[in-house]
C-alpha cells in the first residue's frame, strides 16, 4: 500500500510541473490509450501540457514513475515514450482548446474528478497521505481566514505534515492555478456541501471574485502550510 501512495504522490508532483494544464483531450496517435490507462491513476488525463518536453526528459520522467511503482513492460514503456516524445514534444501542435464549461454544481463535481484519486469519491482521503474533506472542510471554513486559505491551497498547493482530528497526513498537493476562477470557485463550493458538509451560517458559495483576490500572491506550498498552522486547526 505504501508504494501505491508514493505513485499517487509522484503523479501529483509531475502534474504540478506540467505548465499550462488544460482539460483538453490528449492528441490522437499510437500509444494514446496506453498513456490514458497507465497515467490516470490519480488524474483525469484530459490534461495536456503546452510546455513540451524532449524525448530525454520524458524518458527520465517515466523512469521516475517506474521508481515509484509504475508497472509497465519494456514494450509498453517504449510505446508510451514514443507517444510522449512525438505528440508532446517541443514544437508539437497543441490540441484545440476545450470549450469553457458553465459554473454550476455539476461543473464543480466535474472539476472534483481531478481530486478523486487522492481525496476519494467519498471525501474520506487516504490515511497517512491525503486528508479527508468530509467533516473537515466545514472546520476550515469556520476558522478565521479559513475560506481564503482553501482558495490558496487550490492556487498554490500544500506540502508538509498536517494533522486532522489527531491523525497525521504528509502527502503532496499541487497547485491548480491553471484552473479558471470559475472552476476553483465551483469545486470549493462542491467540497463544502458534499458528504454531509455544509457551509457555516452566514457563508455562501465561493465566487470568482474571491478566487481572483488570492491570485498573484505567489505563495509557496510551504507558506500555505504555515498559514494553516495559524488557523489553529488540529
Amino acid at each position: 500500500m505504501k508504494v501505491r501512495y508514493l505513485v499517487w504522490v509522484i503523479l501529483l508532483a509531475l502534474a504540478a510541473l506540467w505548465v499550462g494544464l488544460g482539460q483538453n483531450a490528449l492528441p490522437e496517435g499510437p500509444g494514446r490509450e496506453l498513456v490514458l490507462q497507465k497515467c490516470q491513476t490519480c488524474h483525469e488525463i484530459g490534461f495536456v501540457t503546452r510546455e513540451r518536453q524532449t524525448r530525454e526528459r520524458w524518458d527520465s520522467l517515466i523512469s521516475e514513475m517506474q521508481g515509484y511503482g509504475l508497472k509497465v513492460t519494456p514494450e509498453e514503456r517504449a510505446t508510451i515514450l514514443d507517444y510522449l516524445a512525438t505528440r508532446l514534444a517541443p514544437g508539437a501542435a497543441a490540441p484545440a482548446p476545450a470549450q469553457p464549461q458553465a459554473t454550476t454544481p455539476t461543473a464543480g463535481a466535474s472539476v472534483y474528478n481531478n481530486c478523486i484519486g487522492c481525496h476519494q469519491a467519498t471525501g474520506a482521503g487516504i490515511p497517512g497521505a491525503f486528508p479527508p474533506l468530509a467533516g473537515h472542510v466545514p472546520e476550515i471554513l469556520a476558522a478565521r481566514g479559513g475560506r481564503e486559505w482553501l482558495i490558496q491551497v487550490m492556487l498554490y498547493g500544500l506540502q508538509g505534515q498536517i494533522s486532522v482530528k489527531g491523525a497525521s497526513y504528509n502527502g503532496i498537493m499541487p497547485g491548480y492555478g491553471q484552473l479558471s476562477n470559475a472552476e476553483i470557485a465551483a469545486v470549493l463550493t462542491h467540497i463544502a456541501t458534499q458528504w454531509g458538509n455544509a457551509l457555516p451560517a452566514g457563508q455562501a458559495a465561493f465566487t470568482e471574485a474571491e478566487v481572483q483576490a488570492q491570485r498573484g500572491k505567489n505563495l509557496t506550498a510551504q507558506q500555505v502550510l504555515s498559514t494553516r498552522q495559524q488557523l489553529g486547526l488540529r
